[in-house]
């Protein structure tokens, strides 16, 4: 297994720059049932050509099957290219610098393949690796333009989601043309630079949109910077909630987060707690709250009580809940995955049907996390950073403790950054105990 191999893990993405181990129970009876159809796959002395398999099966297996395997089906014959392109271009995720360089070209020269992408991700000026890559930054300006023209073309007919990770803002033209050119766009999401930070005017384009399913707002992730320049906690425009709280019978995702360095606050963002989106089922929030003060227990356990759908919940930056808060939310009936510091879920294990955590604190190998997510029994995944030291016995001692201590784990993610020691044979061993390598 690639120490440098990046895993997606519930719909949150790791630092794709950090080396990772992804380890897995194995499971001894899996079953996989779609509401038209049950697969399943048995021994047999039948043998059946490619030819006599009819579409609609095709395209069954294929809605089950992951990215990968579609690719190499592909290219397998002209009719399988042919048939599985909408699956194998419906979601594109453009992860770094020469990705989307070479996509952007190849989709401006084929717009026959654009036209089935209805999930569309672009994250200029990332490296593909941790460490001596070759890739070179890109103009963000010459991205935007190369979209631009690709959407005013009409090539994206069947968008519904765009993300977009650059170092800033994308000029606000781009908003007008996915608005008029992609009628079914309904997720949005643009990070923030240092330059435009405070740049937001009421008329904005961004915030035209109208009957949205998801909306996310954040600061730039990889450049982070101080507020001693800047305003803080400056109001956002009213046409940005104006645009959330209209959104109130269809918003399903929203991410806001102000994060920036020496705990400062970007944006004042407490207006979200005003808004009740009966159908919103992930929610990030970053530098709402700096501490764990009680007043504002009251607008937050009302907010949480008028959002009892919630499954994913993430606290970005410095956000911080109080006691009594972090229990209100913890115990939301359909709440199964969290993302957050660990300190946040003290005493709060034995209340909770969460299955799934990412802690977004960076641990050492003697940190003893375990005993607070011993009390969470339900707990089957687990994503953490562990800054592992050249020392073997350290990171024995780091699986036997967590290993004791949360031994329903399923799922196991571990990201370090320092070379992991999975090929040691005592490692293997202690993990092969537990996991399947």
């Amino acid at each position: 297994m690639d120490a440098r191999r990046t895993s997606k893990l519930f719909g949150f993405r790791k630092n794709p720059e950090l080396p990772s181990l992804t380890l897995t129970r194995n499971f001894s009876n899996l079953s996989v049932t779609s509401s038209s159809t049950t697969l399943s796959f048995q021994r047999s002395s039948y043998h059946y050509h490619l030819e006599n398999i009819p579409d609609d099966i095709l395209c069954e297996i294929a809605s089950w099957c992951t990215p990968v395997t579609i690719l190499h089906s592909s290219l397998a014959c002209k009719r399988l290219a042919t048939l599985l392109q909408p699956y194998l271009y419906n979601s594109v995720d453009l992860a770094y610098t020469d990705l989307c360089r070479s996509g952007l070209k190849l989709f401006s020269q084929r717009p026959t393949m654009t036209r089935y992408i209805k999930t569309l991700i672009l994250k200029p000026n990332r490296n593909s690796g941790w460490t001596n890559s070759s890739d070179k930054s890109i103009d963000e300006q010459w991205i935007l333009d190369c979209l631009e023209r690709i959407v005013f073309a009409g090539d994206l007919p069947l968008l519904t989601t765009f993300k977009w990770y650059g170092k800033e803002l994308p000029k606000d033209s781009l908003w007008l043309t996915l608005r008029t050119h992609c009628l079914n766009i309904r997720n949005i999401g643009t990070s923030v630079g240092q330059k435009t930070l405070q740049a937001f005017k009421s008329d904005d384009q961004l915030f035209a949109f109208r009957n949205l399913t998801g909306f996310h707002l954040f600061t730039q992730i990889l450049e982070r910077w101080t507020m001693i320049n800047y305003q803080m906690d400056r109001d956002l425009p009213e046409t940005l909630w104006k645009m959330l709280f209209d959104s109130k019978d269809s918003l399903e995702e929203l991410t806001l987060d102000g994060t920036c360095f020496s705990d400062a606050n970007a944006w004042n963002l407490k207006p979200v707690f005003s808004g009740r989106w009966p159908r919103l089922r992930r929610l990030a929030l970053g530098n709402v709250f700096n501490d764990d003060s009680t007043d504002n227990d009251e607008i937050v356990g009302q907010f949480l009580q008028e959002h009892s759908s919630l499954e994913q919940v993430s606290s970005l930056g410095n956000m911080s809940y109080s006691t009594t808060a972090m229990a209100c939310l913890l115990t939301l009936p359909k709440l199964e995955t969290y993302q957050g510091k660990l300190q946040q879920l003290k005493s709060s294990g034995e209340l909770t049907q969460i299955r799934n955590i990412i802690l977004t604190d960076w641990f050492s190998p003697s940190a003893n996390f375990g005993d607070i997510l011993g009390d969470f029994h339900h707990l089957e995944s687990l994503a953490v950073c562990v800054n592992f030291v050249d020392n073997l016995r350290s990171q024995l001692d780091f699986y036997k403790r967590l290993f004791v201590k949360c031994s329903q784990l399923k799922y196991l993610e571990l990201s370090s950054t320092s070379w992991l020691s999975y090929e040691n044979s005592r490692v293997v061993s202690v993990l092969s105990q537990t996991f399947v390598l």
